[in-house]
């Protein structure tokens, strides 16, 4: 019988609590650092990706995501390397406004990004899911080619990253209001040479027990 294909482990791990995240304001390309939450959630995610080994860390070029890759990085002997594709969808003139902003400002639009249409929408000043998808599988792939047989963090975003989980679970992008993925969370995605994606771990804090996860 022949030996399976080597599996490469993409990490993927959300960026650490700005002051943003923390009023409850959406946050696409706007770029507020990391709060005092949000490095220690990024220094507890170091300490929990380190024995896992990774041979990389990726990070979009945002300053909350490029922080908490840096303490990963440092933690794994490491240099963070920045791919502006593994950015958080765009929000456009949605940018910094709280939930019932929007819902009082644009309810039509949310109307339309709740129903089956939602993923084609592109936001005013930004941009879809679709479109987001489509970056973050090309970077997500081109990673997962250069690093085969190996794990790598990839430190991104809650919209961009969802639309990976919807990827590699093979769901269709309307899913992506069904996942949760908290902040400094772990999800896990396995590639194998022609082979499907698969999840192995999502939404998961950065504890002691990843290292038994990824070692499945």
């Amino acid at each position: 019988m022949s030996e399976p294909p080597p599996r490469t482990l993409l990490l993927l791990l959300r960026h650490g609590e700005t002051d943003r995240n923390a009023a409850g304001r959406s946050q696409g390309r706007d770029d507020p650092p990391l709060n005092a939450r949000g490095r220690q959630q990024a220094g507890e995610a170091a300490r929990a990706l380190a024995p896992l080994r990774p041979a990389a860390v990726y990070s979009s070029d945002a300053s909350r995501a490029r922080d908490t890759a840096a303490a990963v990085a440092v933690a794994c002997g490491l240099e963070a390397r920045v791919d502006p594709r593994l950015a958080e969808l765009d929000h456009g003139e949605l940018d910094g406004l709280t939930g019932a902003e929007l819902r009082e400002r644009y309810p039509e639009l949310l109307e339309v990004w709740r129903g089956p249409g939602g993923p084609s929408l592109v936001l005013p000043g930004g941009e879809s899911l679709e479109q987001s998808r489509a970056r973050m599988v090309a970077a997500a792939t081109e990673i997962g080619e250069r690093h085969g047989g190996e794990s790598v963090v990839v430190v991104s975003h809650n919209l961009a990253l969802r639309t990976l989980a919807c990827e590699a679970l093979g769901a269709p992008l309307t899913a992506a209001r069904r996942l949760r993925l908290d902040l400094c969370s772990l999800t896990i995605v396995e590639l194998r040479p022609g082979e499907p994606w698969a999840v192995v771990a999502l939404n998961r804090t950065c504890d002691a027990g990843l290292s038994a996860v990824a070692a499945r």
